[in-house]
Formats: structure tokens, sequence, C-alpha cells
């Protein structure tokens, strides 16, 4: 057994061993502070403030970010493009890493000063898209890429199959059989758009003020079939499960709740086509965490975010190789083909906006 040492032969003088044994216990609890400090700051150094459509931020997405990237999500919600615009102008820049748009907004935004340009080389996931959606257009601004989408779809119709049957056209939103059990979204881009594809303009969101007064003319002469204009999903979603409603213009979101609520609904995107839509991960304006963001919207676009993501949404995938995961039956059920990518009329501003909401405020005001 070694022999034990005094620590009294060891201590300058004048000073006790008291005092030594009581610096020391600081100096322990001040490399616990320190230590501790560093986990913080590690921590925040891998949190991303998110903000986003709720989808995207709810705790599954928020737990698989942790689980599989290692990355802290914190998100915010809007409800709408307007909505996500409107507060980062007004000081969102300052508050949020990233955001989810739509890609007809992504133009607007890059315009303003909203948001910042992605390095290409920093998403090496791309490889495993479908081709349709490895160079999107409207994602590019000025030879800048601001996204590439992780999702994408169409909104359409939902249907009650045991009241309506099989649907396949826009005939039914416009069918008085159904008068006071349809349902169309309060939102100008969509539902004037609907009013276009009915009336077989090749190109809604250029229309100029005649064809507007047309689709006036027609979407006043649907109005009193309506059961409502809803602006939230949950609503619509609300009124097809009740039986309210058995035909609406809506998200693929409410399906799979409708049918584990027992309702027969159907999906469908009507021959006279529909209307289009992609998200991605797009940084926000002067965020100091850029390759953080980039390193979640390249996770974003790997097999196991896509295989996830269409199991618990039921949303498309843009990642060929997550869908190379799905079983045939899940592929069909969510429209996932992108030869229909043809049949979809992509969103986009309106030539001239404000025209359109003014168009939209008549319609219900009439």
């Amino acid at each position: 057994m070694a022999e034990r040492l005094d620590l009294n032969l060891l201590l300058p003088a004048g000073i006790s061993r008291r005092r030594v044994m009581q610096a020391l216990g600081v100096a322990g609890l001040g490399a616990s502070a320190l230590s501790a400090g560093a986990g913080r700051a590690v921590a925040q150094d891998r949190l991303l403030n998110y903000f986003t459509w709720s989808t995207w931020g709810e705790g599954p997405f928020v737990e698989d970010a942790k689980k599989k990237a290692g990355i802290d999500l914190k998100p915010t919600f809007y409800s709408s493009s307007d909505e996500m615009m409107a507060k980062l102008r007004g000081g969102g820049t300052k508050l949020y890493d990233m955001i989810v748009p739509v890609q007809n907004y992504v133009a607007p935004a890059a315009k303003a000063g909203l948001i910042e340009p992605l390095d290409p080389a920093s998403l090496p996931n791309v490889k495993t898209l479908f081709p349709e959606f490895q160079k999107q257009p409207q994602w590019s601004v000025d030879g800048k890429l601001y996204g590439v989408p992780f999702v994408w779809g169409a909104n359409a119709i939902a249907f009650n199959r045991k009241e309506t049957g099989e649907v396949d056209s826009l005939d039914v939103l416009f069918d008085p059989k159904w008068k006071g059990r349809l349902a169309m979204r309060d939102e100008p881009e969509d539902s004037l758009g609907v009013g276009a594809l009915k009336l077989g303009i090749k190109e809604p969101y250029a229309m100029g003020e005649k064809e507007l007064q047309e689709v006036k003319k027609l979407l006043i002469s649907q109005k009193p079939l309506l059961r409502a204009y809803w602006k939230n999903v949950a609503d619509v979603q609300n009124m097809l499960a009740s039986g309210e409603v058995v035909a609406a213009w809506t998200f693929l979101a409410v399906i799979a709740p409708l049918r584990k609520a027992g309702v027969d609904a159907g999906w469908v995107w009507p021959k006279e086509g529909a209307i289009g839509w992609s998200e991605a991960i797009t940084p926000v304006k002067g965020t100091k965490k850029l390759k953080l963001v980039q390193d979640y919207a390249n996770f974003t676009l790997s097999p196991e975010y896509g295989e996830f993501m269409a199991r618990t949404t039921r949303y498309a995938p843009s990642s060929k190789a997550a869908v190379d995961r799905l079983e045939p039956a899940l592929v069909k059920d969510l429209g996932i083909d992108p030869k229909n990518v043809s049949r979809l009329t992509f969103k986009a501003i309106p030539k001239d906006k404000a025209r359109w909401n003014e168009i939209w405020n008549e319609v219900k005001a009439s």
C-alpha cells in the first residue's frame, strides 16, 4: 500500500489546508459550469428556428430531425403564403432561419430580400429525386437556387364516395344536385384557378380582364350551391366527416383522417386539371446558420425522410428512392406518378394579384 501523503507539508506558508480545499471546490464547480455551458452552446448550434406550415413542424417531424439528423427544430407556424411574406417583412428575418415556401412565392421573396440562396453542392440527395423535380424553374431566381422540392402534389377534389359515387370532373362542384353540400377554398388563387380550369382556360394565372370576368360569372353562379368557403383545412375536413359536405376542393391531407373516421373518402385530380404545388426548405435572409439549414434541406431530400413523410402525411415525396420503398398500393393511393405532373397547372403569382383579390371579394359579396 502506498504511503498517504501529508498535504500540510506541501502548503505554502500562511495558507491553510481549509483554504486550499475551498479553492479546489470552487475550481471544480467552475469546471462543471463551463462543461454545462459548453453543452448548451453545442445544443444551440444545432437549433434551427423554423417558420413553416403546421404539418412540417408537428411532433413526429421534430423528433425525426433530432433522431436522424441531430438537428433541433423550433417551429413557428403560418397558415398562408401571404402571412409568411407579411411576417418576414415585419421583422421575421431576425427571428427565423428557414421557411417552407410554395414555388410561386420564391421569386417575390427573393426580390424582396427575404431569403438566401442555397449552394447546390450542399444538396447531394438531389440525385435521388425524380428528374422532374431536380431542376424546377420556379425555384431559381436570377441563376440562384432557393430550394429543391421535397414534397409535391395537387389541390383537387375530395368526395364522399357513398354519396356521390365515383367522381372524375369538376362538374361535381357545380352540380345543383348537391346544393348546400359543396365547399370551395376561400383563397383567390385556388378558387379562381378552379373556375378557369372549368372554363378550359389554358393559363389561369395569366388571365386578362375578360377571362377574369368570365370566371367571376361562373363562380357567382356556383355560390348558391355551396355550404361554405373554407379557410382552415380542419373545417372542411369536419364538414366532410359529418356529411354536411359531399364534395370539396381541398388538400390531400383530409383524406387519411376521413378514412380513419370511417368515411369512404375519394380523391381525384379532375380531368380538366388540378392546381399543382411543390415545397422546399429555403434559408431566411441573414441566417447565421446557413450550413445547418442546407444540411436540413438535404436531409428532407433523403429517401428516409421521403418515406417517413409519405407514411405520416400521405403527401408525395419528390424522392424516387423514397417512392421505391413504398408498397405499390400506397403509391397508387397517393397518386405518385411524375407522368401526371403534365396534368397540373402549377400555382403562379397572378399577373395582377390585386385585381384577383378584388374579383374574389366581388364573388363572395354577391
